[in-house]
């Protein structure tokens, strides 16, 4: 099973940034076992869900992923999704 550490960005209406670090290495993201660019979409598909609720929810978000217990070097995978 493969090990994460992943960072979440959120951008809110004024057009901050916010940064919530995943924690430890997660084993399997959220219960999600694949390569790192689909484990890295399927947490934005979840958080924009979640955090969209209630309406309108943030301007964007951003995962960043890490094949590994360390975020070092460049992520292995990043995605984004926004609103407008």
């Amino acid at each position: 099973m493969p090990y994460y550490r992943w960072v979440l960005e959120i951008q809110d209406d004024d057009g901050r940034w916010s940064r919530h670090d995943g924690g430890g290495s997660t084993p399997d993201p959220l219960e999600y076992d694949g390569p790192p660019r689909r484990a890295a979409n399927h947490l934005r598909d979840v958080f924009v869900r979640t955090l969209s609720q209630p309406a309108p929810g943030p301007r964007a978000v951003r995962i960043r992923l890490w094949d590994g217990p360390e975020p070092t070097g460049e992520p292995q995978a990043e995605t984004e999704w926004s609103r407008e």
